[in-house]
């Protein structure tokens, strides 16, 4: 009989598998991922927008950063050695080596090869961290109880924020590049309310896995909390997206057939496409969104989209390379004929869009066929026609967050971005799942 971690999906350690020396003590592997929890939710905290020197593009990034994330790394590296590098072979598909080959390609024939190279290690280094927690977790019950200690850290820090100094944790009016809709709003500990909102959502999908394998109580305060924080933030697609994510998986359970759940996944995710980019593209969409919405322009992104589009066209086989198209000197004064706002954001606030821009419509299509076709098939692999488990509820739920956000946020390719980070998890988590859970069937 397989041992309860292989049933699971989460990989036993060498000890379990007999191999004796290479084990990782349990205090460990509750630190070490705890604190890649905290890092990868948010690792730059109580931020100061009223400090005009962010109005000057830096393409260094973040000395802090840096720091953070290669000692992360160096850690998650030295445990997933001592516990077992095999266990990340089943990651090794075609689609995702095609898309980790085509993203270092265009790296290197980048437009900015250095910062692309700076972009790329911090990704990879990201991306790493978000399988090695599934691997240095012994089980899911110590995975969801060191989900919610970081979860704990992440929300209570916020309110203590908001209540303590609420000039680096509510936006006013003095916030540089200020929305006149932001004062008044929560952001916690992030950077911004949207940040504060997306971390949210995955608080609450945390706090109903915690609710379900560890602790109800445990659980359903994250929850309460993050759910109160989400409304106090005013992060209207995050609001918006939540309700969504839960009808649609929890959908899931009832509905187990192949075809159901894939129409019922990708339906969402082909609507918010076409709501958005396709508002860009096709006059009839734009004219039946104006009819439906106050605001067809989404806030303004409709004019970032625009401008991506015609920039993905400039080089759509290679693209620019990551992180080397926006906020850089490239785009902020000779990125279109005249000088406007846009020519200032720092990414499309559409992941696809984003993700043609770093490496052109192959690696869009790479990507597509990575990240949104194959995890379905993996999800049916592990629960085809029966009910989810917490396991791959709470991976689906990430999964899903992270293609229906992707419509109006830079969710892909970003390791700086929580809901890049838990996206992977979540595709890596149902990708072991159908090596290990088959175990259990």
């Amino acid at each position: 009989m397989a041992s309860a971690d292989a049933v699971i999906g989460i990989p036993a350690d060498g000890r379990q598998r007999g191999v004796a020396g290479r084990d990782v003590p349990d205090v460990l592997r509750v630190i070490l991922n705890g604190a890649v929890f905290v890092l990868l939710w948010n690792h730059v905290w109580l931020k100061d927008l009223s400090d005009r020197s962010m109005l000057a593009a830096s393409e260094d990034g973040s000395l802090l950063t840096q720091i953070l994330f290669l000692t992360a790394g160096a850690a998650m590296a030295a445990a997933i050695h001592r516990i077992g590098v095999r266990h990340l072979r089943p990651l090794m598909t075609r689609p995702l080596v095609l898309c980790a080959v085509w993203l270092g390609a265009t790296a290197l024939l980048s437009v900015e090869p250095s910062l692309s190279l700076r972009r790329l290690a911090l990704f990879a280094i990201a991306a790493m961290l978000s399988a090695g927690v599934l691997i240095v977790a012994r089980s899911p019950r110590q995975l969801a109880l060191t989900m919610a200690g970081s979860a704990l850290v992440i929300v209570l820090a916020s309110y203590l924020a908001v209540a303590f100094v609420p000039n680096l944790a509510i936006h006013s009016a003095f916030d540089v590049n200020s929305d006149p809709s932001h004062p008044g709003l929560w952001r916690g500990i992030f950077p911004q309310k949207n940040e504060a909102g997306a971390a949210m959502v995955i608080l609450v999908i945390v706090g109903l896995y915690v609710a379900t394998v560890a602790s109800r109580v445990l659980g359903w305060a994250i929850v309460l909390l993050a759910a109160g924080f989400l409304v106090a933030s005013g992060s209207k697609t995050a609001i918006l997206l939540l309700p969504v994510i839960l009808a649609v998986t929890g959908l899931c359970q009832v509905l187990t057939g192949g075809f159901l759940r894939r129409l019922l996944l990708l339906g969402p995710v082909i609507g918010f496409s076409l709501i958005s980019i396709g508002s860009v593209l096709a006059p009839p969409i734009q004219d039946a969104v104006g009819s439906l919405l106050t605001d067809a322009t989404f806030t303004g992104r409709s004019e970032i989209w625009q401008f991506a589009i015609d920039n993905i066209m400039i080089r759509p086989w290679r693209g620019w390379g990551i992180g080397a198209f926006w906020m850089t000197e490239r785009t902020m004064y000779a990125g279109s004929e005249e000088l406007t706002w846009v020519n200032t954001v720092d990414h499309a606030h559409n992941a696809y869009l984003d993700t043609a821009l770093i490496g052109g419509l192959p690696f869009l299509a790479l990507t597509v066929v990575a990240f949104v076709l194959a995890p379905v098939r993996d999800l049916q692999r592990v629960a085809g026609g029966t009910r989810l488990d917490a396991e791959t509820m709470l991976f689906l739920r990430l999964w899903f967050l992270g293609l229906v956000s992707a419509s109006f946020e830079t969710v892909l390719y970003n390791g700086n971005n929580a809901t890049c980070c838990m996206f992977m998890m979540a595709v890596f988590g149902l990708r072991l799942r159908t090596r290990y859970a088959v175990a259990a069937r």
